[in-house]
């Protein structure tokens, strides 16, 4: 059963061969590699060609800087495998053993396969423990129930990076990721929940998600806050509409609960003023926190019933300052 794992690139010259090295010492072998140059500027160019040139597994594709999203989009245009494993190039696999655990859960023909995840600090190479499990989610045997009790555990997470997904769900349903939009995880993870009817997972953390200064992941803009409110916008209504199984829109509800907090966090950390133009749109959307599941939108939800959306805001904005 082969992989197709791809890997979108975009001046990560000092992380790139790490990440590629941590692929090539799998103990399973039925993959491919595909590397695609997002119009590097740094050496990360003549990294991949000399990496290709080594290994017949790695394939590359230049192209224009059209974003992390375009990067993918292509990549996936080009994969071959059954399952489609998308890995960000400055991260790196932390066991041999990943992509064969892929491949065995991948025998009950699952549409995705997740599994977790770790934090890396990069300036202190300290390796954080996952402080999420599927323990719950595994031992339900319905795709909703597996949702609900991810949504439960606020072990349910939009990024690319932790799930095989079916090559063939993302073909038959056109699924890309959307270009130019931040967040584009988050949206391409709904798409690829719609059209699964099923999942296997994993219990354990094989990536290492590297964090550094500078990355774009540490900084907000506006755009953060009005992407994340046309996807907010975008889903709850899709939910509304076309989920027809109430145990899957409950869940799914509840998971976009756990993003509406994010929402107000985020938004209580930008510091542009102009941010005030989207408050009204945020606030229509507060009926989400009923479906609360977890203890982030839980708490917050008591905080916005009992002081409001200004207070609220107030009121991260000083847990943020405690907490440094």
């Amino acid at each position: 059963m082969k992989l197709s794992i791809i890997l979108p690139i975009y001046n990560v010259e000092a992380y790139l061969e790490e990440c590629v090295n941590s692929i090539l010492m799998q103990s399973y072998r039925d993959y491919e590699i595909i590397l695609v140059n997002d119009g590097s500027t740094d050496g990360s160019p003549k990294l991949c060609d000399d990496l290709a040139a080594k290994h017949d597994c790695i394939k590359v594709v230049h192209k224009k800087n059209g974003g992390s999203s375009d990067a993918r989009n292509f990549g996936t245009a080009e994969a071959t495998g059954e399952y489609v494993v998308y890995i960000d190039s400055d991260d790196f696999i932390t066991s041999p053993d990943f992509l064969s655990k892929i491949a065995e859960k991948s025998k009950s023909g699952a549409d995705l396969i997740f599994y977790k995840f770790t934090k890396y600090f990069h300036e202190s190479k300290r390796m954080d423990t996952c402080r999420y499990s599927y323990a719950s989610a595994i031992c339900e045997k319905s795709y909703a129930g597996k949702i609900r009790k991810l949504v439960e555990a606020d072990a349910f997470y939009g990024m690319a990076w932790i799930k095989a997904v079916k090559r063939s769900l993302i073909a038959d349903n056109n699924i890309g990721f959307e270009v130019g939009l931040l967040g584009e995880d988050m949206e391409w993870n709904y798409h690829i929940i719609f059209h699964a009817k099923s999942m296997e997972l994993i219990d354990e953390s094989f990536l290492a998600y590297r964090q550094r200064e500078g990355s774009v992941t540490s900084t907000y803009k506006l755009k953060n806050i009005t992407d994340f409110i046309y996807i907010l916008e975008k889903w709850s209504k899709r939910i509304t509409e076309e989920v027809k199984d109430e145990e899957l829109k409950f869940a799914l509800y509840g998971s976009l609960a756990k993003y509406y907090s994010n929402l107000l966090v985020v938004y209580s950390r930008l510091k542009d003023p102009n941010k005030k133009s989207c408050k009204n749109r945020i606030k229509a959307l507060v009926w989400l926190f009923k479906y609360s599941m977890s203890k982030r939108p839980k708490s917050e939800a008591k905080i916005y019933n009992l002081l409001g959306f200004n207070m609220t805001v107030w009121a991260l904005q000083l847990l943020d300052k405690i907490k440094r």
